[in-house]
């Protein structure tokens, strides 16, 4: 059963939800629906990479490769394709 939720929006966001609604007939509901979807996966997403990034390893290697990249010892992308092997492709 849908519940009905009252918010108080300022003018410029408003004008933003009438002007994301009109392409989608009007229907501002829609909008605030996949708006909150949307910032349900971004939130899941950043927990992700905040556990990913607390982990021990991967924090070490980005810190290598950070302190690779200030002493200039980084391969440009373009050499290291140029030298990896060449795949096959499959059929």
């Amino acid at each position: 059963m849908p519940k009905r939720v009252q918010v108080v929006l300022d003018e410029g966001t408003y004008r933003l939800l009438e002007e994301l609604a009109q392409p989608r007939a009007g229907n501002k509901s829609f909008v605030v629906r996949e708006a909150l979807r949307y910032f349900a996966e971004r939130e899941a997403i950043e927990r992700a990479l905040d556990a990913s990034l607390a982990s021990h390893d991967a924090r070490s290697a980005m810190e290598a490769g950070v302190a690779a990249w200030r002493r200039g010892d980084l391969i440009p992308h373009e050499r290291v394709v140029r030298a990896a092997p060449r795949r096959r492709k499959l059929k």
